[in-house]
């Protein structure tokens, strides 16, 4: 008689998988083939090139130049929400589409508080600060003074800082 060697479980004769944990058996008796191994060697793999990616940010060795994935709407905001209090600009970001979603995201945030009365233009204004750390490090990749981001907290003065957003970096 055969037993899982992932869950120790009593196997039937002819089963191709473990009927308690669905572990794949394979032909030889002694042997069983776990496909999660597998994929937890994966994750693993993946897990330790994000740990030196982030070892990397909080050392501040990445650099400007280097290869920063594309983000959407769901991934930029959640990068802005992680940096939010990062006023410093020390990374520079490469990236004007993290900034463009944000923007997208505090402009739709914006629109729900507008209909709140009294608190709603207090909190339209508020949610800029969501903006202003985005901001300070596209201006630090863009060789721009990152005090200005501060400039998008005040009105019609922040279209400055918000037209630098769409400047490309001289080479």
């Amino acid at each position: 008689m055969k037993y899982c060697s992932n869950c120790g479980h009593q196997l039937d004769d002819g089963g191709k998988f473990c009927p308690a944990c669905g572990t794949q058996i394979s032909e030889d008796p002694d042997e069983v083939i776990d496909p999660a191994t597998e994929d937890h060697q994966k994750s693993a793999q993946i897990g330790s090139t994000k740990q030196t990616k982030s070892n990397q940010e909080a050392d501040g060795s990445q650099t400007a130049d280097s290869e920063q994935p594309q983000l959407g709407f769901i991934g930029s905001i959640q990068y802005i929400m992680q940096h939010v209090f990062e006023f410093n600009g020390d990374v520079a970001e490469s990236r004007k589409s993290v900034f463009w979603w944000g923007y997208l995201g505090v402009f739709l945030l914006n629109f729900a508080f507008g209909f709140i009365p009294l608190i709603g233009p207090f909190m339209v204004w508020v949610t800029l600060i969501l903006l202003v750390s985005a901001c300070m490090r596209r201006l630090n990749y863009l060789g721009q003074n990152v005090g200005l981001g501060w400039l998008m907290m005040i009105p019609l003065v922040g279209l400055y800082p918000m037209f630098l957003m769409l400047m490309d970096k001289k080479g």
